[in-house]
């Protein structure tokens, strides 16, 4: 049976309305929930994953305070090295952590069993033009599928190399920009954060929005958008008020 490996739950449900549409064979799918784009990398190959759970505790706060991080992250590091198929599709597409995904699974993945690569998107992550597997359709699902192909054990020692540049680099962000995974520092997202803002309080979703929309080389979620606000408010660069940050915060330069 082939297994088909996505990064995220976003994926995995594009993967099953494909499945439900009759274009993709009813197959497990198991999708990897670490945005491996974001934060320190030192010890997410090594159990218990100790620093890499603490920073999406921090980074997530209340919305992810009951989520048992360390397990799940540990979880995966453990399958990856003993996996329980024979063949393994993985997809990916303009996510720098989807690309950080194929590599750490050339890295981890035993030799015997076989890995297809199912690539989607223009080949780096323009907020203009980008197209990571969760906003695939059915039919983009199929072409991906038709047109994936297996990695032979060159293809798969060098993009094992990437990960393994990645971990050492420690960077605290990795972008998908011209086919490369350049290292940047939170101010890559901060930038256009602080742009979002003016000396008027607006409502934190004016700020966050545009964040998420306009930072080129990853995709940001609204929980890290959140958090770098929180820390440029931190910081002293930006106000904020409100009783509840979603509901009715507010957000203005400082």
């Amino acid at each position: 049976m082939t297994l088909h490996m996505v990064c995220g739950d976003g994926a995995a449900e594009a993967l099953k309305r494909a499945m439900d549409a009759g274009v993709l064979a009813e197959d497990e799918v198991l999708a990897m929930p670490d945005d491996l784009a974001v934060g320190p990398l030192s010890d997410v190959d090594s159990p218990p994953c100790a620093q890499r759970a603490a920073f999406w505790h921090t980074l997530g706060g209340e919305a992810l305070r009951y989520r048992e991080i360390a397990i799940e992250l540990a979880t995966g590091v453990e399958w990856l090295r003993n996996p329980s198929v024979a063949e393994v599709t993985l997809w990916h597409g303009d996510s720098a952590s989807e690309q950080l995904l194929l590599r750490r699974v050339c890295a981890l993945l035993p030799e015997p069993v076989r890995l297809r690569s199912a690539a989607a998107g223009s080949g780096e992550c323009r907020s203009e033009d980008r197209h990571a597997i969760a906003m695939l359709k059915p039919e983009e699902v199929a072409r991906s599928l038709a047109a994936s192909r297996e990695l032979d054990t060159i293809a798969r020692q060098r993009l094992g190399a990437d990960w393994l540049s990645a971990l050492s680099a420690n960077d605290e962000l990795r972008l998908w920009l011209g086919g490369q995974l350049p290292g940047a520092g939170y101010e890559h997202i901060d930038q256009v954060l602080l742009e979002s803002a003016n000396d008027h309080w607006r409502p934190v979703q004016s700020v966050i929005g545009p964040t998420m929309a306009y930072v080129d080389g990853l995709f940001v979620s609204d929980l890290l958008a959140a958090w770098r606000l929180r820390e440029q408010v931190a910081a002293g660069r930006l106000e904020l008020r409100g009783e509840d940050f979603w509901k009715n915060g507010e957000v203005r330069l400082a």
